[in-house]
């Protein structure tokens, strides 16, 4: 499995690097049917050592193998791509999940079950909804000014396609989201709140629909004037000055960090009460071990891939991948593509 998800990984990067297309039809090869053949193996390895008396036993460690493959390495496939993305989109979620989880814990710890006493997690009596949503209000914070400060470092933003043994210094054009700008919130986002509850954000603005003397509706929206009879209210848009894209963006990987994120941990937690034990393992005892330490990582770090795609990075072919396609193509298909591109 870990063969499979770094061979898929560096073919990647192969594909984007144009210095490294000799090497793409040997990892093409290497990395897929070594990984076929190691699955291919290992299955027979397992179904054919099964022993009479045994099966009970061997079934439930073959599933239980299953499912701690999906859980890390299947997630854990996402973190190289987001390191390779830029260095931010690894510390910055790393970092986010980091602060939930002591924040809960403070906010646990000096107001649990002071204001609300159901419990919040019933396997898991520690857990207080003062330390979720406690955890969540800072993470959120933490998320604003954090994302601000680290997208003043190119070292952080900028993105690579290649394997060095020794670091250099990193220098690319830096992409809009990580430089200041002046941001406008539609009106949709708003659409689900009250509308005075709206207007007492700070910085929001009010457009209406303007009639004249003649009672005719002027084309065009204008700002609203309190007490003016012709205007009549359309819309409203927050506009955020002095603020870099990157910080919206880490409002939602920080909604995430606090709501969905920790349930990785409770889903440990779930695990360790069902086997009665404390630790996974004896790295860092007293804490659950590395494993407890990691439950809701690999889980950010799989959101993070999915925001990246869906609302960064919107094109997933770089002109290096483009050229390595291109030269797998046929003549014919060579010719039709260059006429393809004329025609545009």
């Amino acid at each position: 499995a870990i063969f499979y998800t770094y061979g898929d990984f560096v073919n990647e990067v192969i594909q984007n690097n144009s210095q490294l297309h000799y090497l793409a039809p040997y990892a093409h090869y290497v990395f897929t049917y070594c990984s076929f053949a190691l699955y291919s193996g290992t299955f027979v390895l397992t179904i054919a050592t099964m022993q009479t008396g045994l099966i009970k036993f061997q079934l439930n460690q073959f599933c239980w193998t299953i499912v701690v493959l999906c859980l890390t390495v299947g997630q854990m496939k996402y973190i190289m791509h987001n390191i390779f993305n830029g260095l931010f989109w690894f510390t910055f979620p790393f970092l986010l999940v980091v602060v939930n989880d002591i924040m809960a814990y403070v906010a646990g710890i000096t107001c649990g079950r002071k204001f609300i006493q159901r419990p919040f997690i019933k396997f898991s009596p520690n857990k207080t909804w003062e330390g979720f949503i406690g955890g969540g209000i800072f993470t959120m914070i933490a998320a604003w000014y954090l994302s601000r400060f680290l997208a003043q470092f190119s070292w952080m933003t900028c993105p690579t396609n290649e394997f060095r043994l020794v670091p250099g210094r990193l220098q690319c054009e830096s992409h809009h989201i990580f430089q200041e700008a002046q941001s406008v919130i539609p009106d949709q986002v708003f659409e689900i709140l009250p509308i005075q509850l709206v207007k007492m954000i700070p910085g929001i603005v009010e457009y209406c629909q303007v009639t004249n003397a003649k009672g005719i509706m002027k084309a065009g929206l204008e700002r609203c004037i309190s007490g003016e009879p012709s205007h009549t209210f359309h819309h409203v848009e927050l506009v955020l000055k002095n603020v870099y894209p990157i910080q919206i963006h880490a409002l939602w990987l920080g909604l995430f960090a606090s709501v969905v994120a920790p349930f990785g941990g409770f889903l440990a937690s779930a695990i360790k009460r069902a086997y009665g034990i404390k630790d996974f393992d004896s790295l860092i005892p007293g804490h659950g071990g590395v494993t407890d330490r990691l439950d809701c990582q690999f889980l950010m770090a799989l959101c993070t891939w999915v925001h990246y795609n869906t609302f960064v990075k919107l094109a997933t072919v770089s002109v290096p991948k483009l050229i390595y396609m291109y030269q797998m193509l046929s003549d014919a298909e060579k010719k039709a593509f260059v006429d393809g591109i004329r025609r545009q």
